[in-house]
Formats: structure tokens, sequence, C-alpha cells
């Protein structure tokens, strides 16, 4: 039988350093980001959501407030214009520990940090063959918008948005 476990949110500063080591070990763990920036977006986050089972953080996600640098590299890639004023935050770092794949927990990680936005708008990128991420983002109010492009490795990027609520 498997446990039931709910997600759990908060600011990144109310987070112990190990748990935002392991948060960031499994964002690697995912295989889409790495590098300097992530430790920064981790801790510069409006909102951190995870799985906790047995003590140990097994799924992650994050709603990210991404520097302009960052908003105008998808800009130009996605030609769609994300004005922090429509879109200030981006869902991200979505990630779960073998232990929760294929038991669709995904979708409840992404409403827990979503409820954390204010209503405001949301961006999020992904791989256009992630199907599973793409249904998740799509149940959460998302439609796809822009060109893709090429990411890292040859991957296809996608750009998603969750107009503001209201």
């Amino acid at each position: 039988m498997q446990s039931v476990i709910t997600p759990f949110t908060d600011t990144p500063d109310k987070f112990s350093e190990a748990d935002l080591q392991r948060f960031k070990e499994l964002v690697i763990k995912g295989g889409e980001v790495g590098g300097a920036a992530l430790v920064d977006n981790i801790t510069n986050a409006r909102i951190l959501a995870i799985y906790r089972e047995e003590g140990l953080i097994v799924g992650v996600t994050a709603l990210k407030r991404p520097k302009a640098s960052y908003r105008e590299k998808i800009e130009r890639r996605s030609g769609i214009a994300l004005l922090d004023a429509d879109s200030p935050y981006e869902l991200g770092y979505t990630f779960l520990d073998d232990s929760l794949q294929g038991r669709r927990m995904s979708f409840p990680l992404a409403q827990a940090a979503l409820a954390h936005a204010d209503g405001a708008g949301v961006f999020a990128t992904v791989r256009v063959d992630n199907e599973r991420m793409k249904r998740t983002l799509s149940r959460a109010g998302f439609i796809a918008a822009g060109n893709s492009w090429e990411g890292n490795e040859g991957r296809i990027i996608g750009l998603l948005i969750r107009p503001a609520l209201g």
C-alpha cells in the first residue's frame, strides 16, 4: 500500500540548509538545469513546494522570481513578451523521485505552489516531448504560447503561460 503524502509549502528561508541542499540535488537529478544560478533561484523563490516521505524530501517544485536577464532570454527565444507586471513568477524545478513517479503527484505539488501566486500570471518552460509535465501544466491552467526553441543537449523547449486569475 502506498503512503499518502501531501504537499508542504514555505518560503526558502524557512527550510533548513540540508533541505535546501536536497531540493537542489533533486532538481539536478531531473537533468534539466544546473549551474550557479540554481542556488540563487532556489533561495530567491517566492515559494518552495515539497513532498516529504519518511523525513526525506522526495518531490519538489518552485514558484520562482525570474531574473530580468532570464526573462529576456525566454522572450527572445519564444517571441512572447513576458512582462514582469503580467507574469511575475515562473513555475519550475518540478521533479519527483522514483518512489512518486506515475502516481499523478506533480499536479497537487504544482497547485500548492501556484496558490502562492496571489492570482498573478505565471509562466513555465517545458521540453515539448515531456507529455506528463505538459498535462500537469494544462490541468493547472497553462496554455502553450509562442515558438519553441532548442535548449541544452538539443532538447526542444516550449513556453506555457497561465494568465492572471480574475
